[in-house]
This record gives structure tokens, C-alpha cells and sequence, in this order.
């Protein structure tokens, strides 16, 4: 077995959790960051003593591997709030999805030319 990592999530919508709770499962110590940390309580009681909570900073700072998981128009917001800086040097695992679904269908609200993960690159 690998040495387990700190893994810093950086969304803590359902998939966020999913994917936390994948890793918890593992042995690894995650952080998940979010707008308002305050609101994964339960989740934290159930998820066990390797789980963490905190702002997009805090677990950013924190993973040696973060991962992005969060509706794709709030990506570029989200990594300016974590601070670019913290991600430097790490692997970061891009878990967003770049979909629209303001006309009551999906699409896409990046163009053909560009994707989510260049905008976020920049």
C-alpha cells in the first residue's frame, strides 16, 4: 500500500463529498473546503477522524493532491479564492463539469474553441 496523502477537496457539493468519502475509505486525510465550511457539520461527525473541514484556502493549503469539484462556473472563482499560490506543485484532479442548464437542458457554457480546464489555467 502507497502512503496514505492529505487530499484537499475543494467543493463540497454531493460529488465533493463522494469523492472525500472515496478517499477516506482509502486510509487518506481529506479537507474539504467550501463557501461556508459551517454547513458540513453532519458530514464531518459521520466521515470519521481523518476528515477536515475548512475554506477553499484551508484545503488547498492543506492537500498535497487537490481536487476540484465544483459546478464549473464557479471553478475559476473557487481557485482564485484558494489562492493560486497553494496549488504550486501539487497534482490537482479537475472532477468539474462545464455544463449549462439555464435553458432546461444541458449543454456546454464553454465554447468549441476553449474548455473549462484552459479557462482555469490561465
Amino acid at each position: 500500500m502507497t502512503q496514505p496523502l492529505k487530499i484537499g477537496v475543494l467543493g463540497s457539493g454531493s460529488a465533493g463529498r463522494t469523492l472525500a468519502n472515496g478517499f477516506l475509505d482509502h486510509a487518506h486525510r481529506v479537507m474539504i473546503g467550501s463557501r461556508t465550511p459551517d454547513k458540513l457539520r453532519g458530514w464531518l461527525r459521520e466521515a470519521g477522524r481523518e476528515a477536515q473541514v475548512g475554506t477553499f484556502a484551508q484545503a488547498a493549503q492543506f492537500g498535497e493532491l487537490i481536487v476540484l469539484s465544483v459546478n464549473g462556473r464557479a471553478a475559476e472563482d473557487v481557485i482564485r479564492l484558494a489562492d493560486l499560490e497553494s496549488f504550486a506543485g501539487k497534482i490537482v484532479l479537475d472532477a468539474s463539469d462545464p455544463l449549462d442548464f439555464s435553458s432546461g437542458r444541458p449543454g456546454l457554457f464553454v465554447g468549441t474553441t476553449d474548455s473549462l480546464g484552459e479557462r482555469c489555467s490561465d
